[in-house]
């Protein structure tokens, strides 16, 4: 990673840090967003870090730690994660029996998809 690509990504998770205060600051002062005040989004949807761990399982094929794919989703899509954040979503998937299936401890596999056979 060159010092560009690690300037832009501090500086998105600083941001993201700074809005997340100035919601809570908000909060505290009892102002509530009203729905009708959102602007909508424009473009695609932003692909969720579940999403994401999903396409890198599907891809590889084979069961990983969630460290292992803290560093995936990081080398592939330039997005950093929180493991006991990832680890407890996967964990509710698997739970659910979507998605994923859980291996071992903090270790996850993607289910097949729909129509798809095992190997």
């Amino acid at each position: 990673m060159n010092q560009e690509e690690t300037r832009k990504i501090v500086l998105e998770t600083l941001e993201s840090y700074l809005n997340m205060q100035i919601k809570a600051i908000q909060e505290l002062k009892g102002f509530h967003e009203e729905a009708a005040e959102r602007r909508p989004r424009r473009g695609r949807r932003r692909q969720s870090l579940v999403d994401m761990s999903y396409q890198v399982l599907t891809e590889s094929g084979t069961a990983m730690h969630v460290s292992a794919l803290v560093d995936a989703l990081r080398d592939h899509y330039h997005r950093i994660t929180d493991r006991d954040a990832l680890s407890s979503a996967l964990a509710k998937k698997a739970r659910q029996g979507l998605l994923f299936r859980q291996t071992a401890p903090a270790t996850f596999a993607a289910l097949p998809e729909p129509g798809q056979e095992s190997t």
